[in-house]
């Protein structure tokens, strides 16, 4: 799909398609001007991102298991990314991008573009059974966490995790309870699930503890998550199994490692950020007293950009996890 000086478009040839996922570096081809769509080819990963202007439609891919919408700032503009892996059927994946970006060029908002592309490509957009894009993100995020912690000590690093136990906060020490979130944008923009889950417990701090990934390829420093689940269940021996029992609550099938291999790098240093007055959030006590008839609303989720603030020290339980963090940076 190439624009012409027309403004109209033609698709690309299968050939040529196959010829970018054959380059060693990722390809970037302008599909349309007017909207500006912008196809990013990564050959390392097998994946195909479509990056379009945002236009304030709430587009939504939660039931599909190998696409995800995520959201960037380009240098002129706020973006949607639509993220679709294209393992085996390469053309495919790029006939339903072209597909998205001629329905913007007739004028429909992303979200109606990619509801009409769907009922054309539903065999290569499979209903979910994997776990999502989006669970797989936070659950890379936690283990990273909890690999290190069970580096130390077994017992209480699998203690320290709440997340599968569906607890208000993902972990719990001594002096202070932790959220962590985990984004593959270029920002620290994270999805909060609820309007409790940024509410600090009664006399408990909580900080915040943001982790960037960004895709590996082949660097023999990069992660997957079938490896942190198998180094977790080495590091707990006889103690592993309720962290599989943890994992099986979450939707985890050892008969499905195969689609878990994706590996992926550190973008930048994990950082910690206290949830005080200064950050960024919703929380279920301030709306009850300022939002009318709040008891009525429910399923309240939003996205937070926290790149603005200046993180926190490493608290001291977790002083070593910044060097084990740094042994799985992207290098540049």
């Amino acid at each position: 799909m190439v624009p012409d000086s027309t403004g109209e478009v033609r698709r690309l040839e299968p050939e040529t398609i196959e010829r970018y996922f054959k380059s060693t570096n990722v390809v970037v081809h302008l599909l349309s001007q007017v909207p500006r769509c912008e196809l990013r080819i990564d050959p390392t990963t097998e994946s195909l991102e479509l990056r379009v202007p945002q236009d304030g439609s709430n587009p939504d891919l939660s039931p599909f298991e190998n696409i995800e919408i995520d959201y960037a700032t380009d240098p002129n503009e706020d973006c949607f990314v639509l993220r679709l892996a294209a393992g085996g059927m390469h053309y495919a994946a790029y006939s339903f991008i072209a597909k998205i970006v001629e329905e913007l060029q007739q004028g429909q908002f992303f979200s109606s573009a990619i509801s009409h592309s769907l009922k054309e490509y539903e065999l290569l957009i499979q209903s979910r059974r994997l776990l999502s894009s989006e669970k797989q993100t936070g659950l890379l995020g936690e283990l990273l966490l909890l690999a290190y912690l069970c580096s130390a000590d077994p017992g209480s690093g699998l203690t320290s995790w709440l997340g599968p136990e569906s607890e208000q906060h993902d972990f719990s020490f001594d002096t202070f309870d932790l959220e962590v979130k985990t984004t593959k944008s270029e920002r620290r923009t994270h999805r909060i699930g609820s309007a409790t889950q940024l509410e600090p417990s009664e006399n408990r701090s909580l900080l915040f503890l943001s982790i960037q990934l960004t895709a590996a390829g082949g660097a023999d420093n990069a992660f997957s998550l079938v490896e942190l689940v198998d180094e977790i269940q080495n590091l707990l021996g006889p103690q592993a199994l309720p962290f599989n029992e943890y994992l099986a609550r979450l939707g985890w099938r050892r008969s499905d490692v195969e689609s878990y291999r994706t590996r992926y790098l550190l973008r930048s240093r994990p950082a910690f950020f206290p949830v005080d007055q200064h950050f960024p959030s919703l929380q279920n006590s301030a709306l009850q007293q300022t939002v009318p008839h709040y008891e009525h609303l429910s399923e309240i989720s939003y996205r937070t950009d926290v790149s603005h603030l200046q993180p926190a020290s490493v608290p001291d339980a977790l002083d070593g996890f910044a060097t084990y963090a740094n042994s799985l940076l992207r290098r540049s």
